[in-house]
């Protein structure tokens, strides 16, 4: 029968516990001394051993002890772990232990059995993503459906014929979705897929990230994604991004495309595009920012077509990048005409801070960026201010 107290060797009281605290106060020693001294006696009861575990069991670090003390835990046992490993003589107890616990085969598999059981009661969808491949070669054979020819199991592919395989109940991982295929005909039926449509054919890798947030949705929150709304949600996001973040893919090209259009001119006054409304993305939060964007430049003998200021803009804004960037870079390219100055004020509202956070729905954000005669020639800028002054408010 398990006792319900442990006893101190030091002062024979009965506890629950033996605590640091005790040992400090009383002793004046640790619990790592006490525990090297006495290594066969308990610390604490088994009963309140096992509530602890219980408690504990499946949270992380930072569920239990937050996020900033949870996370130098986790890096400090991983060091450990890793320094463990390293040492021989801890690989050499690892694997006499290993030995001691050791399993026939039969029993794995039946263990195996058992957990695939578990997982059917438990999601029906998750188990068919876990056992997809086993299913098909049970179905199909070892037999490529494209060639005919046979392989052994590590030779095939199991092919999702809707190119949906994910980890989530959104993939659709039934028997009529698979086909088994050597690696050779699995290559040859993309490359076909490829050229028939003229992209990619697959999970892009925005897609197949997208399927990941909801399954951490789901099981962080408990978010249900069989809703019939999220069924091509990952792909809608995959599409949107493309259009949302124009301005990553050839940044350089595409800016020095619209500059190219630049002509020769005797205009020698301002040039000022006030109220350019573009969206960009936050790359702290991966939210909105809205943006309107005034943008003033002096010719030096080269104009820009007036449609070219709003594209730059667009381009340099559709990034995830920071509104202070996007400001200094428009000065920039437009001091690469050989302008005799630039300037540009941004306002923006940024939806991590309306959302979340401080959430201030109201505030705005005001950046500036002033360069050559706009800097140096304090009526430049006066006037680019007063040309400003009753631009398009939030």
């Amino acid at each position: 029968m398990n006792k319900d107290y442990v006893i101190c060797r030091l002062c024979q009281k009965k506890f629950q516990r033996i605590t640091n605290t005790h040992l400090r106060k009383f002793h004046n020693i640790t619990m790592k001394e006490y525990t090297e001294r006495f290594p066969d006696d308990l610390i604490e009861t088994k009963v309140l051993k096992r509530k602890r575990t219980d408690k504990t069991r499946g949270k992380s670090y930072e569920v239990i002890y937050g996020n900033v003390k949870g996370r130098v835990l986790r890096q400090k046992h991983v060091k450990v772990a890793v320094n463990q490993m390293r040492d021989s003589e801890q690989r050499k107890i690892r694997g006499e232990k290993m030995k001691n616990v050791k399993k026939s085969k039969g029993s794995i598999e039946k263990m195996k059995v058992t957990k695939r059981k578990e997982a059917k009661k438990k999601n029906l969808k998750m188990y068919e993503y876990h056992t997809y491949r086993r299913r098909a070669l049970d179905y199909y054979g070892l037999v490529c459906m494209r060639c005919g020819k046979t392989f052994s199991e590590k030779e095939l592919i199991v092919h999702h014929k809707d190119l949906m395989n994910v980890p989530t109940e959104l993939g659709n991982h039934s028997i009529d979705n698979l086909m088994v295929l050597c690696k050779s005909c699995h290559a040859k039926l993309h490359n076909e897929l490829n050229r028939s449509i003229g992209r990619f054919v697959g999970l892009s890798d925005v897609e197949r990230g997208m399927h990941y947030i909801l399954k951490g949705l789901k099981e962080e929150y408990g978010l249900k994604i069989n809703d019939q709304h999220f069924i091509n949600t990952p792909k809608r996001v995959a599409r949107s991004y493309a259009e949302i973040f124009e301005g990553v893919k050839d940044t350089e090209n595409q800016i020095k495309e619209i500059l190219s259009t630049a002509f020769k001119s005797d205009m020698d006054q301002m040039i000022v595009i006030k109220d350019i409304h573009v969206f960009s993305m936050c790359p702290h939060h991966f939210l909105p920012v809205e943006m309107y964007v005034d943008v003033a430049y002096l010719p030096n003998g080269y104009v820009l077509g007036l449609s070219k200021i709003p594209r730059l803009v667009e381009v340099l804004a559709k990034r995830p990048v920071i509104q202070e960037q996007v400001t200094e870079e428009i000065t920039k390219y437009l001091m690469s005409i050989k302008a005799s100055g630039a300037a540009v004020r941004i306002r923006g509202q940024h939806f991590c801070m309306r959302m979340r956070g401080v959430k201030k729905p109201e505030s705005v954000a005001i950046t500036t960026s002033v360069t050559g005669a706009f800097k140096e020639d304090l009526s430049t800028r006066q006037e680019f201010l007063n040309h400003i002054r009753n631009g398009r408010n939030f």
